[in-house]
């Protein structure tokens, strides 16, 4: 890029990377995670979960609780709320069991 005359200075770079990479004005993630479900394995599902989580930001720890627990599947997530879990990993431990269990 600096051959072809794009970059000339430090913050021409740093304009140029964060378009690059940066998430777009129309990005949602917080949007995304809320509308989240399990479509595979607890395993797909948590890497997708994390990815969102990951990138979502002022969330309490019950909201991303709420969050994951209600994209489970119906049968896991009635299991993993009958347990009532207390926190986020607690309720990923409980869905990985009932997942092995059904």
């Amino acid at each position: 890029m600096t051959c072809n005359g794009f970059i000339s200075s430090w913050p021409a770079l740093l304009q140029a990377l964060e378009s690059h990479f940066a998430p777009t004005f129309y990005d949602d993630p917080q949007g995304a995670l809320f509308k989240l479900q399990q479509r595979a394995s607890m395993n797909e599902y948590l890497t997708e979960f994390e990815c969102l989580a990951n990138r979502t930001i002022g969330l309490s720890p019950t909201a991303y609780l709420s969050c994951f627990i209600s994209g489970l599947y119906p049968e896991l997530r009635r299991e993993v709320q009958a347990l009532q879990p207390l926190s986020l990993p607690h309720a990923i431990a409980l869905a990985k069991l009932q997942e092995e269990k059904i």
